[in-house]
């Protein structure tokens, strides 16, 4: 993006010229026009409404999620209906779904019947399924045609619909079948479908689209079918269909792993209220979590008045457990998200964080003797520094291995209860460690000192 095109938009914007705004955009190519749409700081529904419906469907693909969220939901009805007309069902649908479903019925009405109606059909999908991702853009064939007449067939579709050429499928002895383009235009008109044809992926319309884009990675699929309940085709997904879902399941995943609810906006577009209610709601958990730490320390309020510098070292041994805890937690959140751990595996993930945790804990145990055995006599008073040095050593010990077992275990058991595996977040993993971390410390020192 140019920064003097984007000057020259901000202070027309700032002249209310729309005439000239419009000349200028409107000479620009639809990815440099979505560039500085998302650049500008204010002003973004109103460069976005003064562009052609035609040029308005393009874009509109284009910004980012932050953009949208800031310019569909400000735009009148019969504005998005007239550049809903120039995209695909599967896009236009998309389109609708970012806004109030009681909008829905206003801007298809305003519609034309043949446009209205598939985006009504792909509307009944939830927009969390595989139906509500799918499009409709595909050709069912007969398994006994030949090549030439297949060829022809998806000719006269695109001719018909307007549309792109067809994902072409026929159902086979093994399920549903689907017979590339590029092989097609490349065999002989005499070849059969099952010479060229290839197996698909097949989901049920209600599955998760997260569940989709975990399952078609792991296939290395480009294109997936979708049935109904009675194993009917009624779509097909394309493997570019699910770059937003990613996004967007990458983006919860990173929101939820620092702790807090995910941002529809961006984050100097959103609300100071939004942003509060985002995070005060997990801050508030988390602080009355904390509140145990209270509790912990006051069960042994004695042992602390005995040998005052235990708690002196309160803050390193805790925060340690915390530390090993968020790291697991983030490597098991991530390797679930690559499809390259799965609840199953948890036994193997216990028995390799088991020798790990004590392979860090030993290596910051040293580290931990050292200082603890160099804390000047005036604060230890009648104890042993030795003694002292051995108990904050096996503290920190203990309490890495502790954290990092319950940091890499808490997303496979959230998954396995159906719960999403950002919510085991770092701060969640570090307070739950805390609490039981200083039970942990004050055990030892009672056995080894008191």
């Amino acid at each position: 993006m140019r920064e003097e095109l984007l000057h020259k938009v901000d202070g027309l914007l700032q002249q209310k010229n729309d005439d000239d705004l419009r000349k200028i955009l409107v000479r620009e190519d639809d990815r440099e026009i979505a560039d500085i749409i998302d650049a500008l700081s204010h002003g973004k529904r109103k460069t976005f409404a003064i562009l052609p419906p035609e040029v308005q469907a393009d874009v509109i693909l284009l910004l980012s999620e932050a953009s949208v969220h800031s310019v569909l939901p400000r735009l009148p009805d019969a504005v998005i209906a007239r550049f809903l007309h120039f995209l695909d069902e599967d896009e236009a649908t998309d389109i609708l779904q970012r806004l109030q479903v009681k909008r829905y019925p206003h801007i298809l009405e305003k519609m034309r019947e043949d446009r209205r109606k598939p985006i009504e059909k792909l509307l009944l999908y939830g927009p969390e399924t595989a139906g509500g991702l799918m499009d409709l853009n595909f050709l069912q064939v007969d398994p006994t045609s030949k090549g030439s007449a297949i060829l022809n067939a998806m000719q006269e579709y695109v001719r018909t619909h307007h549309k792109k050429i067809p994902v072409a499928l026929f159902p086979g002895k093994k399920g549903i079948l689907w017979i590339p383009s590029r092989a097609l235009m490349s065999s002989n008109a005499d070849t059969v479908p099952e010479q060229i044809a290839r197996p698909i992926p097949i989901f049920h319309h209600a599955m998760d689209q997260e569940q989709v884009l975990d399952m078609m990675r792991r296939e290395g699929a480009d294109v997936a079918c979708v049935v109904d309940d009675h194993e009917k085709i009624v779509g097909v997904i394309h493997l570019s269909d699910l770059l937003r879902v990613a996004e967007a399941e990458a983006s919860e995943d990173v929101y939820r792993l620092g702790g807090m609810g995910p941002l529809s906006t961006s984050y100097l577009e959103s609300k100071f209220t939004t942003i509060w209610r985002k995070r005060v709601v997990w801050l508030s958990v988390l602080f009355i979590a904390e509140l145990f730490t209270f509790t912990a320390l006051a069960r042994f309020e004695s042992s602390i008045a005995a040998v005052t510098a235990l708690a002196l070292f309160v803050p390193l041994t805790i925060s340690t457990g915390g530390n090993s805890g968020s790291q697991a937690a983030t490597l098991i959140t991530r390797a679930m998200a690559l499809g390259d751990v799965a609840p199953r595996d948890w036994l193997k993930v216990v028995r390799r964080e088991l020798f790990m945790g004590i392979a860090l804990g030993l290596t910051l145990g040293v580290v931990a003797f050292i200082r603890a055995s160099m804390t000047p006599q005036s604060i230890l008073g009648a104890a042993n520094r030795w003694m002292l040095g051995l108990v904050i050593a096996q503290s920190v010990a203990a309490i890495c291995l502790w954290g990092t077992l319950v940091g890499s275990m808490l997303p496979l058991i959230f998954k396995r209860f159906g719960i999403d595996p950002g919510y085991a977040s770092s701060p969640f993993v570090a307070t739950f460690v805390d609490v039981t971390g200083i039970v942990i410390y004050f055990s030892i020192a009672n056995a080894f000192i008191l």
